[in-house]
């Protein structure tokens, strides 16, 4: 009678640690599907990661629009119908998946640029180069240093280099790169701490590009959802 019990009792608790599996198994597979009803290829996801002086340094050298704040981007693509973003991140570029990506930061919010074809004279062609071009890209060092056109990519520079790449004109602007603050005028610490460290010089005038260049510009439309409606933490 005990005997039997106790294997009634652990077929239970079998049971139980199933249901769990599958519930947990279940809100990731609908994380993914979730937002996978709303991303697109091609489409440009920003974020603000959490990593202290630098990246803030990175988002008061170039503002982003009222209510943004990025410091990192990458291009949605879509592998077997699961969504991914291909971003330059650590030490290469690598393709990271969503739900992956979204859990990152703290932000409330999911933030998607999406390219306003007719004005940037891109079609639905163009848009599948540039992220065929990304996935090629696949790892290709790091930009520690943050110049354009060299044998690394930094973030938005995958961005800008891929979309460049699959027109005749650039999308995105390469400006003068400014590492100062804009209200005292002079370089920020963290900046000159860093570029100490690589034993290279700061590149400031030198034309570069960053998320909020990419996220301020006019051929770019905003798509902002709230986290917590396509991801069950």
């Amino acid at each position: 009678m005990v005997k039997s019990l106790i294997m009634v009792l652990l077929h239970l608790k079998s049971s139980i640690m199933l249901l769990v599996f599958l519930v947990l198994c279940n809100t990731l597979v609908y994380g993914q599907k979730g937002i996978a009803e709303v991303l697109k290829e091609g489409d440009i996801i920003f974020q603000k990661l959490p990593c202290g002086g630098l990246c803030d340094a990175i988002i008061a050298t170039t503002p982003c629009k009222p209510g943004m704040a990025f410091n990192h981007c990458g291009i949605i693509h879509y592998n077997d119908g699961a969504p991914f973003v291909i971003e330059a991140i650590g030490k290469a570029v690598k393709t990271t998946s969503v739900v992956d990506f979204l859990k990152r930061d703290k932000d409330k919010q999911i933030f998607l640029g999406r390219i306003k074809s007719v004005k940037a004279g891109i079609d639905s062609l163009a848009m599948k180069r540039a992220v065929n071009k990304a996935l090629r890209y696949v790892g290709v060092p790091y930009d520690d240093v943050f110049l354009p056109g060299d044998t690394a990519l930094y973030c938005s520079e995958l961005v800008w280099e891929c979309y460049r790449n699959s027109t005749s004109e650039n999308v995105f602007e390469l400006k003068p790169m400014t590492f100062k603050s804009p209200e005292s005028g002079t370089t920020f610490p963290a900046w000159v701490s860093y570029y100490q460290e690589l034993s290279r010089p700061i590149p400031e005038g030198v034309p570069g590009i960053n998320p909020c260049a990419i996220a301020n510009s006019d051929i770019v439309e905003f798509i902002v959802l709230e986290k917590n409606e396509y991801l069950n933490k």
